[in-house]
C-alpha cells in the first residue's frame, strides 16, 4: 500500500504558477510574496512573468501558502496531519495564514511528540489566536502525541479508503490538489475582513484603472455611488502598483466585514465631451484630460 501512496503523491507535487497571478494581469505589478517566501531562489523572473526553477523548487508549498490570488498549484509536502492534528515539524513555521484555513478545514491542535514545540512555532499559534478571539473562533492547543498512528499528511481534507482500488480513486489528481481560491482567507472567513481599503479622495480622479485590476471586484459604481468591499480585500497590491496618485493604501484590520459607500458625481468633460466620475463637482476635466500636455493635440 505505502508504494501505491507514494506514487500517487508523486504525481501532484509539482508546482505550477496559473495564469490568475497578479504579474501578469498586470505589468507594472510589484506582488513578490512568493519570492521573497521562497528560501531556494526557486521562483525567478522572467520579463514579466513569474516560474518556477524546477531545478531549484524543493515542492515545499510556501509559495502556494502565501499567495494572495490563490495563483500557484500544488501540494504543500511538508505538512503532516493525523485527525484534527497539524503534525509539529522543526523543517518549516507555519504562518498565521495558514494556521487560520486549515483551523477552518477542521484542524484543532498541533500536536508534538519526542521534542517540545519551538519558540518560532509558539509565537505563531499565540498571533493565530488572538485573530481568531477576533473572528469568534475557539483557539489551537498544543497536544502531546498520544498513540503512533500516523495517516496520510492529507488527511485533513479526506480520510483513505481501507482498499486499495478506493484509494486510487479518491487519490485522483482533480483530488489531490487544492480546488482553486484555496488558499484565500476571504474564502473561509465571509463574515470578517482582514484589511480595509482607504482611499485618499483628494488624491483619486476616478480613473477606475484598480477596477479593472483588482482580481477580487473590491471597486464596483453603483446609483451614484463607489463601493468598496473591504470583505473581498487580499491584499495582493494590484491596485496600488497602478495607482498613479497613489491615493490606495492598504492596511491589515481583523474585524467584522464593512463596507464603504461614496456619493461620486457623474460629469462631462468641458474639452473631450466625455463622461467621467468624480468626488469634487467642480472638477470640470476627466483625468485624461487634466493629465494631457496642452502643447499635444487632443486625441478626440
Amino acid at each position: 500500500m505505502s508504494i501505491l501512496v507514494n506514487w500517487l503523491e508523486s504525481l501532484h507535487e509539482e508546482m505550477k504558477v496559473t495564469n490568475k497571478c497578479s504579474r501578469e494581469r498586470n505589468r507594472k505589478s510589484t506582488c513578490s510574496y512568493c519570492i521573497e517566501k521562497c528560501e531556494h531562489d526557486g521562483i525567478v523572473i522572467k520579463g514579466d512573468l513569474l516560474l518556477i526553477d524546477t531545478k531549484k523548487c524543493t515542492m515545499c508549498g510556501e509559495c502556494m501558502i502565501v499567495c494572495p490570488v490563490s495563483a500557484i498549484e500544488g501540494v504543500a509536502s511538508n505538512r503532516s496531519f493525523e485527525k484534527g492534528s497539524l503534525i509539529f515539524d522543526r523543517s518549516y513555521v507555519p504562518s498565521i495564514k495558514e494556521l487560520l484555513i486549515y483551523k477552518k478545514r477542521g484542524m484543532t491542535s498541533i500536536q508534538v511528540s519526542q521534542q517540545p514545540i519551538n519558540q518560532e512555532w509558539e509565537t505563531v499559534v499565540h498571533a493565530t489566536n488572538e485573530q481568531l478571539h477576533l473572528l469568534d473562533e475557539s483557539p489551537i492547543v498544543v497536544i502531546e502525541k498520544v498513540n503512533d498512528e500516523m495517516l496520510s499528511r492529507r488527511a485533513l481534507f479526506g480520510s483513505f479508503q481501507k482498499e486499495g482500488k478506493q484509494l486510487a480513486k479518491r487519490m485522483a489528481p482533480a483530488v489531490w490538489k487544492m480546488e482553486q481560491d484555496d488558499w484565500k482567507l476571504s474564502k473561509y472567513y465571509s463574515d470578517y475582513q482582514f484589511f480595509s481599503v482607504n482611499l485618499d479622495q483628494d488624491k483619486c480622479t476616478l480613473c477606475k484603472a484598480c477596477f479593472g485590476l483588482c482580481p477580487e471586484g473590491v471597486f464596483q459604481i453603483n446609483e451614484g455611488m463607489l463601493h468598496i468591499d473591504n470583505q473581498k480585500c487580499v491584499n495582493c497590491t494590484a491596485c496600488t502598483d497602478v495607482c498613479s496618485e497613489n491615493a490606495i493604501e492598504i492596511q491589515l484590520d481583523v474585524k467584522i466585514k464593512s463596507e464603504q459607500f461614496e456619493p461620486i458625481h457623474s460629469q462631462n468633460c468641458k474639452d473631450c465631451g466625455h463622461s467621467f466620475y468624480t468626488f469634487d463637482t467642480g472638477i470640470e476635466k476627466c483625468h485624461v484630460c487634466i493629465n494631457r500636455d496642452p502643447s499635444w493635440l487632443s486625441p478626440y
